[in-house]
């Protein structure tokens, strides 16, 4: 009582209760989901420098301009066009760069169309733009009719969403291109640079050279210290110095395959339906029956190079007119051909033909009569003799026209079906017979059958992919269940006698893994991973699904081997990539000092190989027979003659000796020199420009955070 009456003292706790309530409804709204209580609530995803990434309108785009592809990939290109997007942007804003209203219209619609343009509306049949649609849309947009062509369907439902996007990607690759011209113009090779690089051209020099491989010098025995992976690490950092932070995982994998079990139960599923198959009786019905248990019918008459291998014998050869044969193994299925009917064929023949096309049913009758009048031509011998040039003239096949019509050994499933009927079962040669096929109305003359012949059976198929039963995935799972229980390190998992594979270092955006592949299990071990400590095992088993067959393929047990933090890498976490590589520079030096002062006989008699000869200039970046040996290359440049010098390269030791000096003099080819320098200079910064800004700018990705929060 004492309290109720302290409450009607002071109103205003009343409201402070209620205006709480009220707050912490609100923010329970807003945090719970996407939406709060006015409309969708912003969501980070990463940010650009300035510019943050939201990932309710990423989410958005993603789902109106991908129509197809792997998710997950369709994601990751879309979040690298935001990065550059955000840093063309804030680079363009920086130095005064912008695209016009005008432009864009011009680069959208004009005769000079984006890049952006002539690739998203590039007609596939054609390869060239599509002016009808890009005119349409253009319509629509200075109309404002683009609601009205939604909602009638003229246009996609996602155009809005879609058109914006490429609008964006046009403006992004046009300032990208502005600012490659601003960069790659200003370089310049001045005549004293031109003058050396055209001088370096015409310096070809003799070079001898004896490469002893390091597997010759005792490299794969070589232990490799932690002192020398550092020293390496730091003589190479920029290939070590992470940007972000990355993770390894150790899994361990257990594959599901079908068992004899479950082979021998698919063996009893396809001899009901070969029973069934065998009381079917017309060729309709066996078609049908084919389709309609995943299988094939094409109609044609096949010889034993297109039949099935496991079954072409028999079906040649032992199965009667409408018998079954199988169940059979081929290419990972179990099979059942039915033979519809054999045939002796010959194997080849020569025919002409005057293919008048058509497509609708006017188009056909029309082509009909055309053909009628043709045959009325050339009925008569003297007609015949006007084949090629009416050919020549009236014949819509591209591919023999020219030819007067004609076609040599053709063989029997080369042509659509009711042309290869006559050609080679109906027909007569030295007749005349109007065809009709899905191109048009043919004129067909058959010149020649091949005296060779042929068995060929026309056959219906019925398959069933050899996959796992339930039962089978199932019991794989206990498997890997019981082998994970009890295993909390990724050391258990290497002494408990499995196979146990490691990743590359993966970054938090990871969507694939090279032995995996892509999907949702792998965003959940990436957000297990970078949630966990190193050396820890995930609590659960992972599962993988064929991307073709939908059936558990695999399941996966999976920890952390390595986190290697942002910066200079340690060495436990790159010693298994670049051990060989030390192990040949450590060697390289110690065999570079025994070496020296001998000449490339004495090496190559003591090692067993061979001495070689290579022309040498400094321009050359790979010389025949040694490739792409930096060291090497620069040494035979400048090496003086009479003298053997010794350099440790990638893959051996080479001992070189320069036979004879360049020439001397200087070339006059000092235009050409220089627009070949500035060529190769501003193609490269124009095309580092983007991973150099991208490289600088501040890239906070927090895709993972998003991912993993819903």
């Amino acid at each position: 009582m004492a309290l109720i009456g302290s409450i009607r003292k002071n109103p205003i706790i009343v409201l402070l209760f209620i205006g709480g309530g009220i707050l912490l409804f609100v923010i329970g709204e807003m945090t719970s989901g996407a939406n709060g209580p006015i409309g969708p609530v912003e969501r980070r995803m990463g940010s650009v420098g300035h510019r943050e990434i939201d990932g309710n309108e990423f989410e958005q785009v993603v789902s109106g301009v991908f129509s197809g592809g792997d998710a997950y990939q369709n994601r990751d290109v879309l979040w690298n066009y935001y990065v550059t997007e955000a840093v063309i942007g804030e680079e363009a804003e920086e130095i005064g760069l912008a695209v016009s209203r005008e432009e864009l219209r011009d680069l959208e619609f004009g005769p000079q169309l984006s890049p952006v343009v002539q690739n998203n509306l590039r007609d596939p049949q054609t390869g060239q733009v599509n002016r009808e649609l890009l005119t349409t849309v253009q319509g629509h947009i200075d109309d404002g009719t683009l609601d009205e062509a939604i909602r009638t369907g003229q246009l996609n439902s996602n155009f809005k969403t879609i058109w914006n996007y490429q609008r964006r990607q046009i403006i992004t690759n046009r300032l990208q291109e502005k600012m490659g011209a601003l960069v790659s113009k200003a370089f310049y090779a001045p005549s004293w640079q031109a003058q050396n690089f055209a001088d370096d051209q015409i310096d070809n020099r003799r070079v001898a050279y004896v490469k002893v491989p390091y597997t010759e010098l005792g490299a794969d025995d070589e232990e490799v210290t932690d002192d020398a992976i550092t020293a390496h690490i730091e003589e190479n950092r920029s290939l070590f110095d992470n940007p972000q932070e990355t993770r390894t995982l150790s899994y361990v994998t257990f594959e599901v395959s079908p068992t004899e079990e479950d082979l021998a139960d698919l063996r009893t599923e396809m001899g009901k339906l070969a029973t069934d198959w065998k009381a079917e009786t017309s060729t309709e019905g066996d078609s049908l029956f084919a389709v309609s248990n995943n299988g094939s019918y094409t109609g044609n008459y096949d010889g034993a190079d297109r039949l099935d291998v496991e079954a072409s014998e028999a079906l040649l050869n032992e199965v009667e007119t409408g018998g079954v044969y199988g169940p059979y193994e081929q290419d990972g299925n179990l099979r059942l051909a039915k033979l519809i009917d054999r045939v002796t064929m010959p194997d080849s023949a020569d025919t002409r033909h005057i293919l008048i096309s058509a497509s609708t049913p006017e188009e056909f009758e029309a082509a009909g009569a055309t053909v009628d009048s043709l045959m009325n031509v050339l009925e008569s011998r003297r007609g015949r003799r006007k084949f090629g040039d009416l050919a020549a003239e009236l014949s819509e096949d591209p591919g023999s026209k020219d030819e007067g019509g004609k076609y040599e050994a053709v063989v029997p499933g080369q042509f659509v079906r009711p042309f290869d009927e006559v050609l080679f079962r109906t027909g007569k040669v030295g007749e005349l017979y109007k065809v009709r096929t899905s191109h048009g109305v043919h004129l067909v003359e058959i010149l020649e059958r091949s005296r060779s012949t042929s068995q060929r059976a026309k056959v219906a198929y019925v398959s069933e992919p050899i996959i796992p039963s339930t039962k089978t995935e199932n019991a794989t799972m206990d498997k890997a269940q019981d082998f994970l229980d009890g295993k909390k390190t990724v050391d258990d998992l290497r002494e408990a006698g499995m196979e146990v594979t490691t990743t590359a270092p993966l970054a938090k955006s990871t969507y694939n893994i090279a032995e995996l592949g892509s999907g949702q299990e792998v965003r959940n071990m990436m957000c297990f991973a970078f949630s966990a400590d190193e050396g820890e095992v995930a609590p659960e088993v992972y599962r993988f699904t064929d991307e073709a067959l939908f059936y558990d393929n695999k399941y996966i047990v999976a920890g952390v081997a390595n986190v290697i933090p942002k910066g200079l890498a340690p060495v436990a976490a790159v010693r298994e990539s670049v051990e060989p590589q030390v192990r040949n520079k450590v060697v390289g030096q110690r065999v570079k000092g025994e070496l020296n002062g001998k000449s490339l006989d004495d090496v190559a008699s003591q090692y067993g190989v061979s001495v070689d000869t290579v022309s040498s200039n400094p321009t050359l970046t790979s010389l025949p027979g040694i490739g792409s040996e930096p060291k090497v290359i620069a040494a035979a440049a400048v090496a003086p003659t009479g003298t053997s010098v010794v350099i440790a390269g990638n893959t051996g030791i080479y001992v070189i000796a320069a036979q004879q000096d360049a020439p001397a003099g200087t070339s006059g080819s000092l235009p050409g020199a220089r627009s070949q320098l500035n060529g190769r200079v501003r193609g490269q910064a124009s095309a580092g420009l983007l991973p150099a800004l991208r490289a600088s700018a501040e890239v906070e990705d927090e895709r993972m955070d998003f991912d993993c929060s819903r």
